[in-house]
C-alpha cells in the first residue's frame, strides 16, 4: 500500500511555475500502479488458486456420492428383485387366508339361515299337513279313490 507521503507526491507539480519545460523528473505511472497492485492481485491469485482447488475437491465428491448412490440403487433393486417372487406368494397367501375366512363367515351364515328356515318348516308343516289332509278328506270324503289323469294335467281347465 502506498504510504501518505508517496500519495501527495502523485499531486506534485513536475516543474518549476512558469512556461513549461522538461526540467522535471516524470512520475512512472505504470511503475506505482504495478507496485501497489501487486500485493492485491497475488492475494487474489492465492484465493483463485485456492477456489479452484475447492471445487475440483467437491466435484471429486460428488461424483464419489453420485457413484456410491448409483450402486446402492443397483443393490435395492437387485434386492426388490430378488424378494420380489417371495414377497407375491406372501402377499397371494394373505389374500387366500382372508378368502378362506370370509367363505367360512358365509358359509356359517347360511347355515344359521338354513336351520332357521328348517325350523320354522318343522314348525308349521304338522299344521300344515293337518289342513290338506282335512280338505282332501272334505273333497273326496273317505270313499274316494285316488285321483285319475296324469298329475301335470290334475286340476288345470
Amino acid at each position: 500500500m502506498a504510504s501518505l507521503a508517496e500519495l501527495l507526491r502523485r499531486f506534485r507539480s513536475q516543474g518549476v511555475p512558469g512556461a513549461p519545460a522538461s526540467a522535471g523528473v516524470p512520475v512512472d505511472r505504470a511503475a506505482a500502479l504495478a507496485a501497489e497492485l501487486l500485493p492485491v492481485l497475488g492475494a487474489l491469485r492465492d484465493t483463485g488458486s485456492r477456489a479452484a482447488q475447492l471445487e475440483d475437491s467437491a466435484a471429486l465428491r460428488a461424483s464419489e456420492r453420485r457413484t456410491a448412490s448409483d450402486e446402492e440403487a443397483r443393490r435395492l433393486l437387485a434386492d426388490a428383485r430378488r424378494r420380489a417372487p417371495a414377497e407375491r406368494v406372501e402377499a397371494a397367501t394373505e389374500r387366500l387366508r382372508r378368502a378362506a375366512d370370509e367363505q367360512r363367515a358365509l358359509l356359517a351364515g347360511a347355515q344359521v339361515e338354513a336351520d332357521r328356515i328348517a325350523a320354522v318348516a318343522a314348525r308349521r308343516s304338522g299344521a300344515l299337513v293337518e289342513d290338506v289332509v282335512r280338505r282332501a278328506l272334505a273333497v273326496g270324503g273317505p270313499t274316494a279313490g285316488p285321483p285319475t289323469g296324469p298329475p301335470a294335467t290334475r286340476g288345470r281347465r
